[in-house]
């Protein structure tokens, strides 16, 4: 009777860790299964990498304009664009965290069209030249490729002053 009564305990027990593991497996399915829209606002996105704040990354290669993500928040670590044009942030992130929430949808600008800029500085008698090439998300670019690196020139009305080109880093 006693050998009974401890094999129906046990299978007591077993069916209550079984059941509470099934409802914990099944919440976490139901966690995973949540899913946002994040909105890409941008062109010629070849790549698109995410870091999400738990740890994981969401890779996408030719996103469209909608990518569906797990629920969370993220940071926008990679952007690769047609023409060789990269973003990398992994070292460096802006610390624009995108919320992605159950059924909504997010916003993210990244990609082209890019804008040129240029900030010239005096230095005594020498100008330096810093030129920026931003996305407009205001994340900065620069060509995969640096065998050819962008030139310059300057004029003093129609006389050409001098040229160059322009060192990265």
């Amino acid at each position: 009777m006693q050998v009974l009564r401890f094999r129906l305990f046990s299978l007591f027990v077993i069916t209550v860790i079984l059941w509470s593991i099934g409802g914990s497996l099944g919440r976490a399915q139901e966690q995973e299964q949540a899913k946002g829209e994040l909105k890409l606002e941008g062109e010629h996105i070849e790549r698109l990498v995410l870091w999400r704040k738990d740890g994981h990354t969401e890779l996408f290669d030719q996103p469209g304009e909608v990518v569906e993500l797990p629920v969370g928040q993220y940071l926008l670590m990679e952007s690769h664009l047609d023409g060789g044009y990269a973003c990398l942030q992994w070292g460096r992130p802006q610390k624009k965290w995108i919320t992605i929430a159950q059924n909504k949808s997010a916003v993210l600008k990244v990609g082209a069209p890019l804008k040129q800029t240029l900030e010239v500085k005096r230095q005594g008698r020498t100008l330096a030249l810093d030129s920026k090439l931003l996305g407009i998300g205001g994340e900065g670019y620069a060509k995969a490729n640096r065998s050819n690196p962008p030139s310059f020139t300057v004029y003093k009305g129609d006389k050409e002053i001098t040229s160059g080109q322009l060192a990265y880093g």
